[in-house]
């Protein structure tokens, strides 16, 4: 039979945070034994639900007092996982199983990440996990070693997802105070051109205006010169 163990972890962001962020949780400084993940099918299977196959390559750490029993065992271990993204109610579910080195130990694990119910800016992290071993006559040390190292890798993942949802959280507060910056220089700019436009009308329309007033003056003097130099026709 099949050892059980679960857990829940605590993610301190909202769900449509750790949504965005699911599929960028490596590489991160607490999952140096992940070396290698691949996005190999993808599709919308129904309304609002995104479903993801990814493979991930992790080292298999073998524990100490079996390593004399397991000598030629590969310290790498190629696993499945396997999401669904609901985003009309709010839950991820990521499966994740080994499909290498089954007769040693089969690890099955389960994330369900789901919105809390009293804080809607964090998101809790139901894990859980189910190992089975047919090693004769390491069963039972194997399970037991098997839900020891789920136990650790959970704090891990959860240390390391935080890191990366911090990270993300950082470069857009960053990309929104840069968006913000921009638009104050657009708003200050698109008034200097505007203060200079207005300039330019008012100091054109006061040119103008002198100029039609030293024309009226230049044509009144005009008026007055001729009509001096025109003779009195009653003296005759």
């Amino acid at each position: 039979m099949a050892k059980y163990y679960n857990t829940e972890h605590k993610h301190p962001y909202s769900w449509d945070n750790v949504a965005r962020a699911i599929f960028q949780r490596y590489p991160n400084p607490f999952a140096s034994h992940v070396l290698s993940e691949d996005t190999v099918y993808r599709e919308v299977i129904s309304p609002g639900v995104l479903y993801t196959r990814r493979f991930l390559t992790k080292t298999n750490k073998v524990p100490k007092w079996g390593e004399r029993f397991l000598t030629g065992f590969v310290r790498r271990v190629p696993l499945v996982e396997e999401s669904f993204v609901d985003s009309v109610n709010k839950t991820i579910t990521l499966y994740t199983r080994n499909v290498g080195l089954g007769n040693f130990m089969m690890v099955a694990e389960k994330v369900v990440y789901k919105e809390s119910p009293d804080d809607p800016n964090t998101t809790i992290a139901v894990k859980e996990a189910w190992i089975e071993s047919s090693f004769y006559g390491l069963r039972s040390a194997i399970k037991n070693f098997g839900v020891e190292r789920f136990k650790q890798n959970c704090v891990k993942a959860t240390d390391g997802f935080n890191h990366v949802l911090e990270r993300l959280h950082l470069q857009q507060q960053n990309l929104t105070r840069i968006r913000q910056e921009k638009m104050e220089e657009f708003q200050n700019m698109k008034t200097q051109l505007k203060t200079q436009a207005r300039e330019k009308a008012e100091s054109i329309k006061e040119k103008s205006s002198h100029q039609w007033n030293q024309a009226k003056k230049a044509a009144n003097h005009a008026t007055t010169v001729h009509a001096a130099e025109v003779p009195d026709s009653s003296a005759d």
